[in-house]
């Protein structure tokens, strides 16, 4: 489960219904208010608040008892909430505070003095749930901001229209830390006494097998020396390297795709492996119709190979879903899904000749049989949800594969949620 989702089951119908009657407008409208409001306030932390104090002013008390519950706020008098959203509109967004008006605004349908109101109201609301979320996982304002980070394609993605390029986020990194290159240690001079060799037959032998010997335990001395030197200089390095790569088999599990190389990726708390697949791009499609996509995701490596006329249809090549998320056990698709799923459907819709098949997976824990079984129902049910969206059912097949052509060692965790997944290869284009 991502930050944005997290966030989202802790608004309660009671603080829905309460604030409906205290803006002044239907709930509907506020559950809509509430989905463009908390990835706002996110994208606003992301984009303004690592530095100047900003989170100390918004998230007082944060992560601890000390801070004010939504409701707690609700109770309070109307103007004190409306003038505490504003300031927090204006610190959170500055400039941008009327393009993120006027994106609720269409989304949910107000005029725009209505939206303003009902986001001035809804920011303390998300700011206290971020509070509350931040004491019942025990996060630190860093961990939130690395959460927030995380989950920065996630928030890109849930913003209204044209909110996400306005505000830039795409384009923030956390700060790189350099790493001090390791000094070089020039090796100590060993100065061997000069050693008068007897004659042979005096018993040198023994010393001239002997020398070497010296200058093999003094080599070794100053070898082990050197690395016990820099071992702390090192440590930190490769530990940070070491927590990202599991190497099983000869293999990196947990950034390794089959059809994208290395990918880095983690689970979220779901057990869901998500991976980072960089920049929001806007791809247009030869209908005239533009999907939103991530530079790597498979919608825009799917349309590169489709427009490649170099690039044969084959049996070999396989795209892996990347957003596409079902109930553990089940065949139903989790609802993050529903936007990947949109747009496969939309780049079928432009490509009309082009048709496809589905292949599921499992990882291999369980009954074999019962994991084939499985992976058919879920390659069908993505098939299905594709014809759903207006794909022609005769341009899709789709099978199950259970265990088999693993992408990712079923050791560890990682490895296991990369293979529970549903490929696609183009049988025709």
């Amino acid at each position: 489960m991502n930050l944005i989702e997290m966030l989202k089951n802790e608004v309660s119908g009671n603080l829905i219904s309460s604030l409906s009657q205290k803006a002044g407008v239907t709930e509907d409208q506020v559950k809509t208010g509430f989905s463009a409001g908390i990835p706002a306030v996110l994208a606003g932390i992301l984009k303004n608040g690592a530095g100047g104090g900003l989170l100390d002013k918004i998230l007082p008390g944060a992560g601890t008892t000390a801070t004010a519950s939504p409701e707690d706020l609700l109770n309070g008098h109307e103007d004190t909430l409306l003038e505490k959203g504003k300031s927090m509109l204006g610190s959170l967004f500055g400039n941008d505070t009327n393009s993120v008006t006027g994106a609720v605004a269409s989304a949910t349908g107000l005029s725009d003095g209505k939206s303003a109101g009902l986001l001035a109201m809804i920011v303390p609301m998300v700011t206290g749930l971020i509070s509350k979320l931040m004491t019942a996982k025990g996060w630190s304002v860093s961990d939130l901001l690395g959460k927030i980070f995380e989950s920065k394609n996630d928030i890109a993605a849930a913003l209204p229209a044209g909110l996400s390029s306005s505000l830039g986020i795409g384009n923030i990194d956390l700060p790189k830390v350099t790493v001090p290159p390791i000094p070089k240690v020039t090796p100590p001079k060993v100065s061997m006494p000069p050693v008068n060799v007897p004659d042979r037959n005096t018993g040198g032998g023994f010393i001239k097998w002997l020398l070497p010997l010296i200058v093999i335990v003094v080599a070794l001395w100053w070898m082990l020396g050197k690395k016990g030197c820099n071992q702390t200089e090192v440590t930190s390095t490769v530990d940070s390297v070491s927590a990202s790569i599991d190497t099983v088999g000869g293999k990196m599990s947990g950034v390794v795709d089959a059809t994208m190389g290395t990918v880095e990726g983690k689970l979220n708390e779901a057990g869901d492996f998500v991976k980072n697949l960089g920049e929001k791009i806007t791809k247009r499609l030869p209908d005239g119709k533009e999907i939103s996509v991530a530079e790597n995701s498979v919608e825009n490596r799917l349309i590169g190979f489709i427009e490649d006329k170099n690039k044969p249809v084959d049996k070999t090549t396989w795209f892996t879903f990347d957003r596409l998320y079902f109930e553990p056990g089940k065949s139903t698709l989790k609802p993050e899904s529903q936007e990947q799923l949109n747009n496969i459907a939309a780049i079928l819709v432009a490509y009309p000749v082009v048709t496809l098949k589905l292949g599921g997976y499992t990882d291999s824990t369980g009954n074999a049989e019962v994991n084939k079984k499985i992976s058919t129902e879920r390659a069908n049910t993505a098939k299905n949800e594709l014809v759903k969206l207006g794909v022609d059912q005769k341009r899709l097949e789709a099978e199950g594969y259970g265990p088999e052509h693993p992408v990712a060692s079923n050791a560890t965790p990682e490895g296991r949620a990369q293979n529970r997944r549903i490929d696609i290869r183009v049988t025709e284009k």
